[in-house]
């Protein structure tokens, strides 16, 4: 049925506010179409509520301008209520098992005396799961000048024979495992010097192994 004037009547009334109770035999939906409250829209202002008793709800509806209104909040419905039921089961699991491998890796001391034409003997001795390591030199400045020579791990243990650098100081030994780069030694810095030479003395000069005069 269309809309009835008189069934709308104020209820409260303040400072250009106004909550309306309007009761219908309509039901909510038609109440709600356009055009329903036009017969109403002098007496309704922005901003006010209608308190709407329908044939299927009670409703609180707020007037948007002039007759329209919107479909608002339902407080009651002679409908069954909406029901959402949400079920879910979730099981995570995280195993983890990890064993501790301990690698250790220790240089041999140097022989005293390193000529700039022998060799260097390099040695280590190694705990762990290490099957190769790499010997090399370097100078004062950190660059390798010998090697990497790669020696292969038996028995715990790893050798390696290297050209000894030219003539200086500040020079390195280091050893590191292939497999892990931080399975490493390196020596204390060492020198390195000319070979010895024969000296010869002729008449009143001395000589050198190739005959040449060392001193006149």
């Amino acid at each position: 049925m269309p809309f009835v004037n008189t069934a709308l009547v104020p209820l409260v009334t303040n400072s250009g506010f106004t909550m309306w109770l309007y009761r219908t035999t309509d039901s909510r939906a038609d109440a709600l179409a356009p055009g329903y409250f036009e017969p109403a829209a002098a007496r309704l202002a922005t901003g006010d509520i209608i308190v709407m008793l329908a044939s299927d709800s009670m409703s609180f509806l707020p007037v948007r301008v002039g007759d329209v209104v919107a479909a608002g909040l339902v407080l009651d419905s002679s409908q069954a209520p909406f029901r959402v039921q949400i079920r879910g089961a979730q099981v995570f699991s995280v195993s983890q098992t990890a064993t501790a491998v301990a690698m250790t890796v220790i240089l041999g001391p140097l022989a005293a005396g390193i000529l700039s034409n022998g060799i260097v003997q390099a040695s280590a001795t190694l705990a762990g799961p290490v099957a190769q390591v790499a010997f090399s030199i370097s100078d004062a400045g950190g660059a390798v000048v010998r090697g990497p020579t790669l020696a292969t791990v038996t028995g715990g243990s790893a050798t390696a024979a290297l050209p000894a650098p030219a003539p200086g100081t500040g020079y390195r030994l280091r050893v590191v495992s292939t497999s892990d780069g931080a399975v490493a030694d390196t020596s204390p810095a060492f020198s390195v010097t000319l070979p010895f030479g024969l000296l010869l003395q002729a008449g009143g000069a001395l000589l050198i192994e190739d005959g040449n005069r060392l001193l006149v």
